[in-house]
């Protein structure tokens, strides 16, 4: 099978190999890909930059955002069947620790991810639990169903900030997961809804407008902070999701941030400079987590069917395996929203 490889702990050092194809063991599914995604983390697998719980191994198969078709079923295996259209989650945590048995397996302290510690979806096939995989609804297509795992996360990030009706919201960072929040804020009645970005930021930036956003603040031209306050007549906004994976993006958001205003937090850097007596003052709520659990993308998967929050719109560029060279690049240039390859 064609598979995009990782194969050396250095920076870059990727290609497309021949690999073979795997066998499931006992409660595992073998998956025919048929769509996935780039993702930032894969990036920073490939830079060699990804500093996550435990190491990457090497070589390993990148990527960790995809759908596709049960092909075999491994011993033991009865919730699915070969032909079966799925999604599947991409983490899966050991059972045993204390946050497994307490219901929070993304916090395990020995997880499993696709593509990150075993192999991933930039491959005709993989192996996956079978205890993972989610049936999909014919109306859902396989583009859509790539990206539930990133969709899953909007939805658990909206379980923690509790949109209402009426809510004002800002998104620092139109990438992905700051566009699914918009549709998904939309969708609950938030207005307006702000969106916050940089100047090469310009595609993303019609792409959030014809989703539905209220106004555009392009970092750099005007203070985020002094604009979101002048379309809030001072307020602030009573909902921030902070996408931006910088650490000066934490400052903006609790400085635009209303009071009782609730935060959820995105960025992936290990240091911020933050403001706790305004954090204390304004009584806001700032929420961080991570991955996600089952009830998150069985409830993805129900947006996705009925078309409030889409991968499609945002899908701006389409390649096949064998071009993952060009994926990669066009993913750097940043003019993009989301680089699919279709398997």
């Amino acid at each position: 099978m064609k598979a995009i490889v990782k194969y050396d702990a250095k920076p870059g050092h990727m290609e497309v190999r021949d690999a073979p194809v795997p066998k499931p063991g006992r409660g595992e599914i073998l998956v025919r890909i048929k769509a996935t995604g780039i993702c930032y983390s894969d990036i920073s697998i490939l830079d060699s930059k990804y500093k996550g719980r435990k190491p990457v191994p090497i070589p390993v198969i990148l990527g960790h955002e995809g759908a596709g078709i049960v092909a075999e079923l491994g011993e033991g295996v009865d919730s699915v069947k070969v032909g079966d259209r799925i999604g599947f989650e991409a983490l899966y945590g050991c059972g045993r620790c204390f946050n497994c048995r307490n219901g929070n397996k993304n916090m395990c302290s020995d997880w499993e991810h696709v593509g990150i510690t075993c192999d991933g979806t930039f491959a005709e096939y993989i192996v996956v639990p079978a205890e993972g995989a989610h049936k999909l609804p014919d109306s859902v297509s396989f583009e859509d169903a790539a990206f539930l795992e990133p969709i899953s996360l909007t939805v658990r990030s909206l379980e923690h900030v509790k949109p209402m009706v009426g809510d004002s919201a800002a998104i620092i960072g139109p990438g992905s997961i700051g566009l699914f929040h918009l549709q998904a804020l939309k969708a609950a009645g938030c207005t307006p809804i702000i969106i916050i970005g940089l100047e090469k930021d310009k595609q993303r930036f019609e792409v959030a407008k014809k989703l539905g956003a209220d106004h555009i603040v392009t970092i750099g031209k005007e203070d985020p902070v002094e604009a979101v306050m002048d379309l809030t007549e001072g307020r602030g906004v009573d909902i921030v999701i902070e996408t931006a994976n910088s650490p000066a993006a934490l400052s903006t958001a609790i400085d635009i941030a209303a009071s009782r205003g609730r935060l959820s937090m995105f960025g992936l850097y290990p240091e911020a400079t933050i403001k706790p007596l305004r954090i204390l003052r304004e009584g806001l709520t700032l929420y961080g987590d991570v991955a996600l659990l089952p009830k998150h993308f069985i409830r993805a998967i129900r947006w996705v069917e009925y078309k409030k929050v889409l991968a499609q719109p945002l899908i701006t560029k389409r390649f096949t395996l064998d071009q993952a060279e060009e994926a990669v690049e066009a993913f750097r240039a940043g003019d993009v929203v989301k680089v699919l390859f279709e398997v």
